[in-house]
């Protein structure tokens, strides 16, 4: 099987309960490897602690460390997390660290040549380096790759132009709730209501497939032939870290797996619901449960 890539920051979480590995991509990652499908993070990390031991966890996790960059002048990436009782988090994100500058090279280009997909979102573009060596892979992509725009917007890291950007260059798109909302106002999607907004940023960006993801109420996926909505689960919540990036990945697995379209749905929001049932973006899942295979 042709890998799955994720793209983009790799850092730690540091939450109230302790440090843990995350950044939505590697989360994605660890996610589609946990399902069964070979993934491979992309990413850069510092010569430092930090970035020893962030290697050695992703090793631990099952993913591959042979395209994590290791950065002699900049320090592993970090995020200070604070989450409020409903297990919404709050990030505060280390500026001017290495994953802010991920180098282009001729390994990096073999991996775009032969990968089944790859997700990328918005942050790890905020500094031009890592945005650059972006846009050399998608480009390097044979046209069969599934391109994953996970949009993760986090503070401020985002503009019209790296989110019109991205759409145009993706052929899936992942959002939450208030991602739409605010690609409404800054793309004037204008729609009625939240299906209609959904279609005509699919359309718009002429996208397969558009997913908007609405926590406990679970989600709704548009694809040209389909519109599918499935109720959430009512689950008690540690933290959502790492639900959404868990979805994108139990959709896209289902999806190359060849499953039907409503099972790999059903699946993403089961596994989602487990995640955000758990502490930080990597926990382990009991897969056989019947929900999860019905």
């Amino acid at each position: 099987m042709q890998p799955i890539v994720g793209f983009g920051e790799i850092l730690w979480d540091m939450l109230p309960s302790g440090k843990q590995a995350g950044g939505a991509p590697f989360n994605f990652t660890f996610h589609c490897h946990q399902l069964g499908w070979p993934a491979i993070m992309v990413s850069r990390v510092g010569e430092d602690a930090l970035g020893i031991e962030l290697i050695q966890k992703s090793m631990e996790l099952g993913i591959r460390s042979d395209f994590l960059q290791v950065d002699r002048f900049n320090p592993t990436g970090t995020v200070l997390v604070k989450v409020d009782p409903q297990g919404q988090p709050e990030y505060e994100i280390t500026n001017n660290v290495a994953w802010d500058n991920l180098e282009w090279n001729d390994e990096i280009k073999a991996l775009a040549e032969n990968c089944a997909a790859v997700c990328f979102g918005t942050l790890c573009q905020r500094n031009s380096v890592t945005r650059q060596t972006l846009q050399k892979f998608l480009e390097c992509c044979p046209k069969k790759t599934i391109k994953v725009f996970d949009i993760n917007l986090r503070q401020h890291y985002h503009t019209r132009e790296i989110l019109e950007e991205s759409l145009f260059k993706a052929n899936w798109v992942k959002l939450n709730e208030q991602e739409l909302e605010t690609l409404t106002d800054l793309l004037g999607l204008r729609g009625d209501d939240l299906k209609e907004s959904l279609e005509i940023l699919r359309k718009r960006y002429e996208l397969d497939l558009a997913a908007l993801t609405l926590g406990e109420n679970g989600c709704l996926v548009h694809t040209k032939k389909e519109r599918i909505y499935l109720q959430g689960h009512k689950i008690e919540v540690a933290d959502t870290i790492g639900a959404g990036d868990s979805f994108t990945a139990a959709l896209l697995v289902g999806f190359l797996k060849g499953k039907p379209l409503r099972r790999a749905i059903s699946e993403a929001n089961y596994l989602a619901a487990q995640v955000a049932s758990k502490i930080g973006g990597t926990p382990l899942v009991d897969l056989s449960k019947k929900q999860f295979n019905s």
